[in-house]
């Protein structure tokens, strides 16, 4: 398992030293409590998805050969759904569809 961080992650982190501090902690691979984050699909099924980050430090995920794609931060659920709505939006706005992949330029070369 590896985690990839998109180029502009959507974060609702009141503060910037917050912000990073969790970065930080996601990039070594340590626990953190309260962290929710927004991941596109880990196993082809919708647009994205939503993980308590610690759930994705369990050696079920570990022993995983896939990267997953970090879209979003948030430190409640709550705020995670706000955070896909958002990106949904923002998509939307820039491509007339909701083609995340292609939004955070993770799109497959065919």
């Amino acid at each position: 398992m590896k985690f990839k961080l998109a180029k502009s992650v959507y974060t609702k982190a009141d503060k910037e030293k917050k912000f990073r501090k969790e970065l930080i902690s996601i990039k070594l691979k340590r626990p953190v409590n309260n962290l929710y984050i927004v991941t596109t699909p880990l196993f082809e099924a919708g647009i994205m998805e939503i993980y308590n980050y610690n759930e994705l430090l369990q050696p079920y995920y570990k022993k995983k050969k896939v990267t997953i794609n970090i879209l979003g931060i948030s430190s409640s659920r709550e705020h995670a759904k706000e955070l896909v709505r958002d990106i949904i939006e923002d998509t939307y706005n820039e491509y007339g569809s909701a083609d995340i992949l292609k939004y955070f330029g993770l799109e497959k070369a065919i």
